[in-house]
């Protein structure tokens, strides 16, 4: 009888011990609603975690940030990535570093002037945390999982902020997962030329489904079943973009919005994914578009350009201003510190008062 029993528990022990072993072989991916901003978690299939962007660093939004994370146990990671350093991607980045172990930083090595990016450097100093860069061609192997990043090359300083985006696929089984940051179509063209070849499960929609983004020769060879959206209701730059949202409709790639889903999770073994959202709010695409046409004046007049985040790019929108005069801009920044008022922008050499007076209602601070 008490052999009966013993083979019993050993069956038991067994069975345990397979059910454990088949949850630990899942990959999970996890895309946050962090509102108009990105958060991704990834639990990689040895039991690795990564963070991927931590939203933005409004209190509410960082609270549920830290909440999520709490609530899938997470009590270490072993790396987070920075994608780049506008503050929707790095806001909630010192919380996270104050709530949990961090291992390692990934961070694109792009310098910013903002206040946000000053505390992400900074507790990474005080927590003595390992800071690296990958670059093109960088892999990290965490067991069956792997992490290839595809962008930026060796020198990443001739690209703005969102451009310099690390870019890294997923890699399990038969499936890739492509994070993109915030890069846009000048990045996605040279992906297109360096990765003709390359086909995914999931796109991770750059630049929160902005028009400048979502090249359609790029997204047409990448093939995706499905694509993340990561976005805030009803905000005010009008993402997605209904001619992005038309192009992933045409190649029959479901869409997944967090601000149409909530929190999504993609659960995957290698073969069959699947994927669990939070809502589901139905949203026609041509209201989208009608509701952009709408809010168009009132988008544009929200949109001006603040001189002491603004990237090459930005500058060269305002009248009479191209990559050199931009350049002279951000210098001028980075050597005297962040322009306290919007009349300093005179002091910078081939500024004139003629063009202050043209851009007075298109800048800020």
């Amino acid at each position: 009888m008490k052999k009966k029993y013993f083979i019993y528990l050993i069956l038991i022990i067994l069975l345990l011990s397979f059910s454990l072993n088949t949850t630990a072989q899942n990959l999970k991916i996890h895309f946050i609603d962090v509102g108009q901003g990105d958060a991704i978690l990834i639990e990689a299939t040895a039991g690795q975690k990564i963070l991927v962007d931590g939203g933005d660093r409004k209190n509410k939004i960082t609270k549920n940030l830290i909440d999520y994370l709490k609530k899938q146990n997470i009590k270490k990671l072993d790396y987070l990535v920075s994608t780049h350093p506008h503050a929707d991607h790095i806001g909630g980045l010192a919380a996270v570093i104050d709530n949990f172990e961090v291992k390692t930083v990934l961070d694109s090595g792009k310098v910013h002037t903002s206040k946000t990016y000053e505390n992400y450097l900074l507790k990474i100093d005080q927590n003595q945390i390992d800071f690296q860069t990958p670059r093109q061609g960088d892999l990290i192997k965490l067991g069956k999982t792997k992490l290839r990043f595809l962008h930026p090359e060796v020198e990443n300083n001739n690209y703005d902020l969102n451009n310099s985006s690390l870019v890294f696929v997923l890699e399990f089984g038969k499936h890739k997962f492509l994070f993109t940051g915030d890069i846009e179509k000048e990045v996605e063209k040279k992906l297109l030329k360096a990765y003709p070849n390359l086909k995914v499960t999931l796109v991770k929609a750059a630049h929160h489904g902005s028009k400048s983004s979502s090249f359609p020769a790029l997204i047409q060879s990448l093939e995706p079943e499905l694509v993340v959206i990561q976005v805030g209701a009803d905000n005010k730059y009008g993402h997605p973009a209904a001619k992005v949202l038309k192009l992933y409709q045409k190649l029959n790639a479901k869409v997944y919005r967090n601000d149409l889903n909530g929190n999504l999770v993609l659960t995957s073994n290698g073969n069959n994914y699947t994927v669990k959202v939070e809502k589901n709010i139905k949203k026609n695409i041509q209201n989208q578009n009608s509701k952009q046409k709408i809010n168009k004046k009132v988008k544009t007049s929200k949109e001006l350009i603040n001189l002491n985040t603004a990237s090459v790019q930005d500058l060269t929108n305002l009248w009479g201003v191209g990559p050199a005069t931009a350049a002279k801009i951000i210098k001028y920044r980075q050597q005297n510190g962040p322009f306290t008022q919007i009349e300093q922008i005179k002091k910078v050499k081939g500024i004139s008062n003629t063009k202050f007076k043209k851009w007075q209602d298109k800048i800020t601070i």
